[in-house]
C-alpha cells in the first residue's frame, strides 16, 4: 500500500452523497417557497420568506459539505475536510439535514475522512 498517496475514498463518497442530499432538500425548500408565493394571499408572506431563507442556508451548507468532501479526497487535507463535513452536516439539521439521511451520512463521511478511510 502506498501510504504517501492514500486517499480517503469512502469518506469522500459518503460525504459527497450527504452534500447532494442536503442540496436537494434546500432546493425543495426553494420550490416550496415559490409554491406558497404562487398561492397568493392565502398564506402569510413571512412563511415564504422563511422558506426562502432556509433554502439559501441549505444551499450554503450543502456547498460547504461538498467542498469538505473534495478536501477529504485530497491527501493531507482529510482532517479539515472531515471537520467541515461534520460541522456543516450537523448545522444542516436546520433545513432537515438532507432528509436526515444527509445529516447521518455527513457525520459518517466526515468521520471516515478524519480516519482517512
Amino acid at each position: 500500500m502506498n501510504n504517501g498517496a492514500h486517499k480517503a475514498t469512502a469518506g469522500f463518497i459518503v460525504s459527497l452523497i450527504a452534500g447532494f442530499l442536503i442540496l436537494i432538500s434546500a432546493v425543495l425548500f426553494a420550490f416550496l417557497a415559490g409554491f406558497i408565493e404562487a398561492l397568493g394571499g392565502i398564506i402569510p408572506s413571512f412563511i415564504t420568506d422563511l422558506f426562502t431563507g432556509l433554502a439559501a442556508i441549505g444551499v450554503i451548507f450543502a456547498i460547504v459539505v461538498i467542498i469538505g468532501a473534495i478536501l477529504i479526497y485530497i491527501p493531507g487535507y482529510e482532517t479539515i475536510g472531515g471537520i467541515l463535513v461534520i460541522i456543516f452536516s450537523i448545522l444542516s439539521i436546520i433545513t432537515t439535514g438532507g432528509f436526515f439521511i444527509g445529516l447521518i451520512l455527513g457525520i459518517i463521511g466526515g468521520a471516515l475522512g478524519l480516519a482517512k478511510k
